[in-house]
């Protein structure tokens, strides 16, 4: 994620309500399923559990906006 400028910079300048509607979900989806074979149980409850990808989601915008600061 750390790598992906587009979403570092949405989340450098946005509230995270506001870059939740950017290009950071997308690229949520993209890292879970980039982890495919390590972390294949954990993919398939966030991807058919809306609430569990909604707070894994914050989770990891809010370890993003930490690491910018």
């Amino acid at each position: 994620m750390t790598e992906n400028e587009t979403v570092m910079s949405q989340i450098a300048n946005n509230t995270r309500e506001q870059a939740m509607l950017g290009d950071f979900p997308k690229a949520i989806d993209d890292a879970i399923l980039d982890s495919n074979e390590a972390h294949q149980e954990q993919m398939m409850q966030l991807l058919s559990d809306p609430s569990k990808t909604a707070q894994f989601a914050k989770v990891v915008f809010d370890m993003l906006y930490g690491f910018k600061r």
